[in-house]
């Protein structure tokens, strides 16, 4: 075939709502229900619905994955929200990211799947995963929400289930979003060594890869 040698690109399927004032918003949360599959990114008035593809659940995946041995290799309490939509009616905004965390325990037990943090401290991690350009400035919104650190890793193509990308860091300070290439929750975390694991995890497969991953935490406590 003509195109046989090429690589198949994934994109991300997103849908631009404008004029939605915060009540309609909150319409649509309720009939979209607790199960829904969209990420919804909201900015005064403008609202984005974005289906994932399959390379964002294992992109997240892999994360979670390196996040829980490292953080039981250093001993430190880890409380994972999942795919939480994070809310703040009085500015006017929300965006889901596709994992939050707690460094500690959550201020109060979270059983839904908003999170209002004008009424409650916001998660000190997220991650993004991110395939095209949003039409919204999700870095903004983060930002606004003054998410301690943020994990955005923008992946470019999946090749029979591989993840392909780039990962950045960010951490906010008093001027916003600073990038960086060590974490702030788990500073024995580089970029390169997280982006090492993401490759391993396909070289090696999953579970070899934590394998790796745990003897080497342990060398670097």
């Amino acid at each position: 075939m003509l195109f046989s040698g090429k690589k198949k690109v994934i994109t991300e399927k997103r849908i631009l709502l404008k004029k939605v004032n915060w009540l309609k918003f909150t319409e649509i949360l309720n009939e979209l229900g607790r199960d829904r599959t969209v990420h919804l990114t909201y900015d005064r008035g403008r609202l984005e619905m974005m289906t994932p593809q399959e390379i964002h659940d294992r992109t997240q995946r892999l994360l979670d994955s390196l996040l829980i041995v490292i953080a039981d290799e250093s001993d430190e309490t880890l409380h994972g929200l999942g795919s939480i939509l994070l809310t703040h009616p009085e500015e006017g905004l929300a965006i889901q990211s596709f994992a939050a965390y707690y460094l500690d325990y959550p201020p109060r037990p979270i059983t839904t799947r908003e999170l209002d943090i004008s009424q409650i401290a916001p998660p000190d991690l997220v991650i993004d995963v991110m395939l095209g350009e949003s039409s919204i400035n999700r870095s903004a919104i983060f930002e606004a929400f003054q998410i301690p650190e943020v994990w955005c890793y923008r992946a470019q193509q999946m090749t029979e289930g591989a993840v392909q990308g780039s990962l950045e860091i960010f951490q906010y300070t008093s001027n916003g979003y600073m990038a960086t290439r060590e974490s702030l929750a788990f500073p024995q975390l580089s970029i390169d060594r997280i982006q090492e694991f993401i490759a391993e995890s396909d070289t090696l497969g999953l579970s070899k890869a934590l394998t790796v991953l745990r003897s080497w935490a342990e060398e670097n406590q």
